[in-house]
């Protein structure tokens, strides 16, 4: 085979990884738009979340058997600003209201270092012979656990009074699942149950649900303002983010169990 009839097979390659991705863009497109109307139709809540994954993934489950039941040696309220990525999708699906939002928030509060924040909490955890370990508990797209994660100049801490000793990881999540429930536990949705309103019902489980922690994670206001009747936000809004959000899931699930295989 010469050079020539390489070139073209690489040509005709592209072609098809592009028609593939064009394939797959007007295949998810046609599916929001069609899907969006049969819940209208069927009178369904748009603006809540309707896919429910109420089980942990696979990572998770790995890192609970290894170290759920090891006593919490101390806890952390974690706070950072959205990433860039996040703030020019958010951006994106709203047609730069959220950008205006902000801005708006900012100039009437006089807060000039306000940014949206995604909230979470950080345990340590002791294991034998003195060994302690980290590991971080959040809710992004759903509830998600690691133990290798990054702690990066923008985020800011605020430790937690709590009994040492007296909860473990599976305590803490298990009073958290029985008290509100496996819809609410482990899913996300962007204002009705997202990364703070979980860390709230953490802090519930652990009776440090008080005036200073709430003020350190608090961004309700912003919230509230974003998605107030002053700003009417389609109901199309809304059922993009619940589908990513599926689609999201779904591959991850996919990706991890090839994984963990």
């Amino acid at each position: 085979m010469n050079i020539f009839n390489i070139n073209i097979s690489f040509y005709n390659l592209k072609l098809i990884i592009l028609g593939c991705i064009i394939l797959i863009f007007i295949t998810i497109l046609l599916w929001l738009v069609c899907s969006y109307y049969i819940y209208k139709w069927l009178k369904m809540n748009i603006k809540k979340d309707y896919f429910y994954f109420n089980e942990y993934n696979t990572h998770c489950k790995n890192i609970l058997k290894q170290y759920g039941n090891y006593p919490i040696k101390r806890i952390y309220l974690v706070r950072q600003p959205i990433s860039k990525i996040t703030k020019i999708l958010l951006n994106i699906i709203t047609l730069y209201k959220f950008e205006k939002e902000m801005n708006n928030y900012i100039e009437t509060t006089k807060n000039n270092l306000f940014f949206p924040s995604h909230t979470s909490i950080i345990v340590e955890i002791k294991l034998a012979n003195q060994i302690t370990k980290k590991i971080l508990i959040e809710k992004n797209n759903r509830i998600k656990l690691a133990t290798n994660f990054s702690i990066s100049e923008s985020q800011e801490m605020r430790r937690i009074n709590i009994v040492k000793n007296k909860y473990t990881i599976n305590q803490l999540l298990s009073k958290t699942r029985t008290r509100i429930g496996d819809n609410i536990f482990f899913n996300w949705s962007l204002y009705s149950n997202n990364c703070q309103i979980f860390t709230e019902e953490l802090l519930k489980s652990l009776n440090q649900y008080n005036k200073k922690n709430i003020i350190f994670i608090s961004q309700k206001n912003f919230l509230e303002n974003m998605l107030s009747n002053q700003i009417k936000y389609p109901d199309f809004f809304f059922h993009i983010i619940n589908n990513i959000n599926y689609i999201h899931n779904i591959l991850e699930n996919i990706i991890l169990k090839f994984i963990y295989f």
